[in-house]
């Protein structure tokens, strides 16, 4: 699909860039107080969370802000009902903030002194959700899961990875240019900044389809995963497998990837072909959904 630009003038020599202020939704005209009510069979909960953190590092670094928004979806259309219910918080890591992370985030030392999140207040929230939806769940969910014992049992959904964003003419998956692509901006890089803009993101339809890329998100969240694993590949394949998205373990020392289990059987035909010129010689492993983008 070619690629689209929201907020394009007439003319198309200029783009025009909303601020997106609160937490504006694209919800559908009949989602009504009594209509979720009425139609609670087909209604879902779930919630959109996104943290900060000193660092990279999911086992040496620690959050410094979390912000989440609950949510109201039709489990049939995807389309985004109501905002229930919030939390956010600061967390004093107990250490200086570096001076990288401060320019990132624009949250100091002085921002988190003394702050807390309240992590009872956080399992009750998510207790409640079906699916917990972060932008890079690869990266959220394993500081999330260190100190929820709600986390650890839910399914997690990534809206990086389970959108097709590329499929849709869009660049580059990553949340600030596709709020850009989509016509507005926000001061991102806080928590519930970004946790806004994802939700209000979610909630716009898809030019070819016409409904929510939520839809296509819970859609795949509700796909079970595999993992592939491309032991002995032959060195001369390494570039073959980095064009097609494996990632080199170097502890294990093996290409591996995450696809979708109905894609597994093109997926080691390939391997044969390309990597393995006959028999396929690694292995595959099934990821049970609640287990999705753990650590």
């Amino acid at each position: 699909m070619a690629f689209r630009w929201i907020g394009k003038s007439a003319d198309g020599k200029s783009v025009t860039l909303k601020h997106l202020e609160e937490c504006k939704l694209n919800t559908p005209p009949y989602a009504t107080t009594s209509w979720v009510r009425d139609n609670a069979d087909i209604v879902r909960v779930a919630a959109i969370l996104d943290v900060e953190t000193t660092g990279l590092n999911q086992t040496e670094d620690t959050i410094i802000e979390i912000g989440i928004r609950q949510f109201l979806f039709n489990k049939n259309s995807g389309e985004v009902l109501a905002v229930t219910k919030s939390y956010s918080s600061f967390q004093d890591p107990g250490k200086p903030i570096s001076p990288e992370i401060q320019a990132l985030t624009g949250i100091t030392d002085e921002m988190v002194a003394g702050k807390q999140i309240d992590w009872t207040a956080v399992d009750a929230l998510l207790n409640e959700c079906q699916l917990i939806i972060a932008h890079n769940a690869k990266f959220d969910r394993p500081f999330i899961d260190r100190r929820s014992k709600t986390s650890p049992e839910r399914v997690w959904a990534c809206s990086f990875k389970q959108v097709e964003w590329s499929d849709k003419g869009f660049t580059s998956p990553k949340l600030e240019l596709l709020n850009i692509y989509h016509g507005f901006f926000t001061d991102s890089h806080r928590a519930i900044n970004d946790v806004d803009a994802l939700l209000y993101l979610l909630s716009l339809p898809d030019a070819e389809t016409q409904k929510p890329y939520l839809f296509e998100l819970i859609s795949n969240a509700r796909r079970p995963m595999t993992h592939v694993i491309a032991t002995s590949a032959p060195f001369e394949s390494k570039d073959h497998l980095k064009g097609r998205g494996y990632n080199w373990d170097s502890i294990n020392r093996f290409w591996s990837k995450i696809i979708f289990k109905d894609e597994v059987a093109d997926e080691t035909k390939w391997l044969e072909e390309t990597v393995y010129c006959g028999p396929f010689g690694g292995m595959t492993r099934d990821i049970a959904l609640v287990d999705g983008f753990k650590s």
